[in-house]
């Protein structure tokens, strides 16, 4: 009986090292992360500022981070086909993706993506807006495209990121405040939506101020008015909207998440990465040439953030749906 006893004794103590060893084990994987190269999924094409906000970061939080982080761009769907794939990955840290407004506002329209099923790991930058036509529009002024518009209700296009998208929604708003309609034609992102207008195809490109400058640079656009509270320093002949008597600003912004369930530990190391990412002074250089403007918020920040986002663009994309 006491040699069974003390068999069970042992077997049990062996047990319960095996047990602690692999509970440390999982704390040991933490707090050793990232051991292994990370995949950052861009949800739209290549060219517009999500993407030139990837692959200006990657390189920077491979410095941070000590591992590479690999750059992959899949579009489509208005960023849904990366969102739903980022989703169903293991929350382990090293299947991340970019980020924009969509992850705060598609569960205004028929997609399973919710704010719920990511990890916010923080915010990269901001984009002022602005309304740009193609050079030889007819439009000199906001006030043109709109007496247009109300002269002939659907005739005027604009191209749009996605239904719904935080380029989209503005031009929601536009129609509310103005009392026009407008047809949208979307694309799968910002670049090819902007290049679109650039062509002529469209009547004009409401997006950030940033995507627009290289066709404007190039001589193919020509800003119109910018959504900001002021005149952009970079453009001071450029009326805002609400000196041309339509009250509407708007940014996009752009950040990382990782997948709902990804451990605290290993979501502060990132974030913690990314912040310093946004402070480098190579970040900044690329960011603020492309008129865009780095900006910072943090995990924690970026839960709420995501919440404000959804209050203030879902009433314009119900609009959009005629609700």
């Amino acid at each position: 009986m006491k040699t069974l006893l003390k068999s069970l004794a042992v077997g049990t103590a062996g047990l319960l090292a095996l047990t602690g060893c692999a509970s440390g084990s999982n704390s040991s994987s933490e707090a050793d992360f990232p051991a292994q190269d990370i995949r950052l999924t861009v949800p739209w094409a290549a060219g517009g500022s999500g993407d030139l906000t990837a692959r200006t970061i990657a390189p920077l939080l491979e410095k941070e981070l000590g591992v590479e982080v690999i750059v992959e761009n899949k579009p489509g769907a208005n960023g849904s086909v990366a969102y739903n794939w980022l989703k169903d990955q293991k929350p382990d840290g090293y299947n991340l993706s970019m980020m924009g407004v969509e992850v705060a506002t598609l569960q205004f329209q028929d997609y399973d993506i919710d704010p719920s099923n990511y990890a916010p790991i923080g915010q990269g930058l901001a984009g002022p807006g602005a309304i740009a036509v193609p050079v030889d529009s007819p439009y000199k002024s906001l006030k043109d495209l709109v007496a247009d518009a109300k002269a002939n209700p659907g005739k005027v296009t604009y191209s749009s990121p996605g239904v719904g998208s935080v380029w989209d929604s503005p031009a929601q708003g536009l129609q509310e405040l103005a009392g026009i309609e407008l047809t949208s034609v979307p694309f799968d992102g910002s670049a090819p939506a902007v290049a679109a207008a650039a062509a002529g195809d469209v009547d004009f490109s409401i997006d950030a101020i940033g995507t627009q400058k290289n066709q404007v640079d190039a001589g193919k656009l020509r800003y119109l008015a910018m959504l900001t509270e002021e005149r952009d320093p970079k453009n001071p002949d450029v009326p805002t909207a609400k000196e041309e008597g339509i009250d509407l600003q708007n940014a996009s912004w752009v950040g990382i998440m990782a997948p709902a369930g990804t451990p605290e530990e290993v979501v502060s190391k990132l974030s913690t990465a990314m912040g310093k990412a946004v402070e480098d002074p190579e970040y900044k250089k690329v960011i603020e040439g492309s008129n865009l403007v780095p900006t910072f918020k943090d995990a924690e920040e970026m839960k709420a953030f995501l919440d404000e986002e959804a209050d203030r663009y879902g009433p314009w994309i119900k609009l959009a749906q005629g609700k």
